[in-house]
């Protein structure tokens, strides 16, 4: 049981610090909105790239009319931008990710190695290191400009772990590291977001 919760920290701060890395990087960085990437590909992530570029110029644009663009978003882009777009900045070799969209939820099935040395704790190396599946699903919604998720399951190598046990350890040793990550509390959605709808195979962003 150590193993699968030491996994499970470890995966759900590479995941957290992925969507802290989104985050900063659409803050920070032109497919036509209408068109959505189906295929997993360094094109999907360029189409996503190019949705991120839109949002920030509408966000800068006073004259713009809040609420009345919308963006759809694939499985594939989300796919394809942290496998070819975000590979170098995560602390674990992704393998492979399957997002997975439905009505109002999101879950991502991933496959990460760790190295054999990658903490420098001896200990904690044999816990981890080699290759897992984390599989990750709760509740996301987006309304008014806030966005909430609510964690639902999680799997270690196939194996459940108790959600208060991950929130818990969360708090322990992957908030003071990460302050933006959060598994509970609320959080604006940022340039100029009003909505995020998810539904069966994609999101709408409505800006």
């Amino acid at each position: 049981m150590k193993k699968i919760v030491a996994v499970a920290i470890l995966g759900i701060a590479v995941l957290a610090i992925v969507g802290v890395i989104v985050i900063r990087g659409i803050s920070a960085k032109g497919m036509p909105t209408a068109h959505t990437a189906s295929e997993v590909s360094p094109q999907s992530a360029k189409s996503l790239q190019m949705k991120i570029d839109a949002l920030k110029r509408a966000n800068k644009n006073p004259d713009r009319h809040h609420g009345a663009t919308r963006v759809e978003l694939s499985e594939a882009e989300l796919e394809s931008y942290v496998l070819y777009s975000l590979k170098d900045d995560i602390p674990a070799q992704l393998d492979s990710i399957d997002v997975q969209l439905g009505p109002g939820t999101v879950a991502a099935d991933t496959q990460l190695t760790f190295a054999s040395n990658g903490t420098g704790n001896p200990m904690v190396d044999s816990l981890i290191g080699g290759t897992h599946t984390l599989f990750l699903k709760g509740k996301l919604v987006g309304e008014q400009g806030r966005g909430k998720f609510d964690l639902d399951e999680i799997r270690v190598d196939g194996i459940p772990v108790p959600k208060i046990l991950i929130q818990t350890l969360f708090e322990k040793y992957v908030k003071p590291n990460y302050p933006e990550a959060d598994l509970k509390e609320p959080f604006d959605l940022p340039w100029g977001i009003e909505r995020l709808k998810l539904e069966q195979g994609k999101a709408t962003v409505v800006y």
